[in-house]
Parts: structure tokens; sequence; C-alpha cells
């Protein structure tokens, strides 16, 4: 069995109501990116919740919060998490930053001191509401992300924990998915929980192309440098090394459906061979 799941905004109920329908009826799991706050979506996406027992999680509005901003938006944070709590939500993804930091090694240590004194506000406040979040890779490299979870642990800070975006690690940085992948799996040997975003793109911005729109765009297969495997199957490979862990695909709503069962299609002929006997078993 897959965790592959869905990821959904509020807004445009109709575009939502199939995704959710189909969500609830398989019981797969569902991220909801709370950024528009239009009111039927919200109701709608209520409403359907409020009647299942899907996993759900949340994931904030990076333009308005996030880690480097803690200190002037923790009260957003704080309403954020209640409202994402309201919908069943075990924990929400946050980001570093809207935009890209300094790059100055002068200005490095600063920066993490600055970045990990507001996490600490954030821990504080997951700790009173009972909450979790995931820090999603962004703008920057592996090494800036080791060396935030080293002060994580340094700080004794235990809700924070880590979202892998396949596209984010494909344009903002130099290392191959495998590195990133080993580098999950350090973290995952610390104890911190993990989600996925998956979806393609061409390398050169953050696309969130379904495999439909990859196929049509010639970029399936591998691409050398960061993807050895190609689309879909380094979704595949993802899941093979975590299977427990939630993948969620981060495509337009109305490819969403169309783009799970084509990557489901797609499962490679080993996986399927051991998740059948696994099912049997």
């Amino acid at each position: 069995m897959h965790n592959f799941g869905f990821k959904i905004v509020d807004r445009d109920a109709t575009s939502l109501a199939p995704i959710l329908d189909y969500v609830v009826t398989r019981d797969r799991p569902l991220e909801v990116g709370f950024y528009f706050a239009e009111r039927e979506a919200l109701d709608l996406i209520g409403s359907c919740l409020d009647r299942a027992s899907i996993p759900v999680n949340a994931h904030t509005n990076q333009t308005r919060m996030h880690a480097f901003n803690l200190h002037e938006t923790k009260d957003l944070l704080a309403a954020h998490i209640e409202h994402a709590r309201g919908i069943g939500s075990r924990y929400s993804i946050l980001h570093i930053a809207h935009l890209p930091s300094t790059a100055r090694s002068s200005r490095r240590k600063d920066l993490f001191e600055h970045i990990l004194d507001n996490l600490e506000r954030a821990e504080d406040l997951c700790t009173r509401l009972d909450y979790r979040l995931h820090i999603e890779n962004d703008f920057q490299p592996i090494g800036f992300y080791r060396q935030l979870f080293e002060g994580i642990h340094a700080r004794g800070l235990t809700r924070l924990h880590f979202c892998f975006d396949i596209g984010h690690a494909k344009v903002w940085s130099d290392e191959s998915l495998d590195d990133w992948l080993a580098f999950m799996a350090e973290l995952a040997s610390a104890d911190h929980a993990l989600h996925c975003h998956l979806h393609a793109n061409a390398g050169f911005e953050d696309e969130h192309l379904s495999l439909a729109e990859a196929e049509a765009r010639g970029l399936t297969d591998q691409d050398g440098d960061y993807n050895p495997y190609g689309y879909p199957a380094a979704f595949w490979r993802v899941e093979q090394c975590f299977p427990h862990v939630t993948k969620v695909f981060e495509v337009k709503p109305e490819q969403a459906i169309a783009n799970y069962e084509a990557v489901l299609a797609a499962r490679p002929a080993q996986q399927h061979s051991r998740s059948v006997a696994h099912a049997s078993g």
C-alpha cells in the first residue's frame, strides 16, 4: 500500500468537490493550503472532512508567515493552527521565508540565530496547542537544512520536522534526488517525522507540473544531474525509500485525479509485487 495523496487550496469550491469526494471515498491523505480564505471553499472543505477520518495536514500561507518573520506573525500562526486543528489537521507545513535569505558567510551565524529564535516561538506555540510543524525546503541546499536541524537538536526542540519538496530541490539546489533522500534518512534516524510534496518541473522554475504536462513537454526522462529516474519513477523511488510517509501531489486541481491515477498506473512491477504480497500475507 502506498501513501500518495492530494493537496488542495481554499478557493474555487467547484474544482475542489470531485477531489474531496475522491479522497474521502478512497481514504487518501489530504493537505489543505490556507491561502485565499474563500468562504464557499472553506465551508465545503469543513463539511466534507467533518464526516471523514482521512489523514489531514495543512499548509501555512508563506507570503504572510514563515520562520523568518515569526517574531512578528506568531499570532497569525496561532490562528492558523487553531483553524487547521478544526479540520482534523495533525501538522502544518512552514517555509523558512518567502524570499531567499542572505548568502553571505559573514551573516550566517546571525541568520541561524534569528531563525532558531523564531522556531523556539513556534515550538512553544505547538507545545501549547499539541501540534507540530514540518519545515519545507525552499531556496537553500542540503547543508543549510542540516545546520538548521543541528540547531534544532541543540535547543531541544521536538515539534519541528521536515517536508521535502521534490521540485524545490531540483530548482534551488545542486544536489541530486538521491542526496536529498539520504538527508531525509538522516532526519528519520534522528526521530524527525517526514512529509513530501511531489510534482515535476524542467529545472528552471517551480512549475508544479502534472505527469501529463511533463509528458507533453518531454520531461519524463532522467535529467542527468538531479533526477536519475525520470517521472514518475522518481515518485516511486521516494515511496520505496519512505513507504510510511505521506506524499502529496501538488498539481492543478483539474488535473489532480488524472495525475494520481496515472502515477499509480505506472507503479514499477517490483513494488507492485511487494505490495500484493504484503496485502495477501
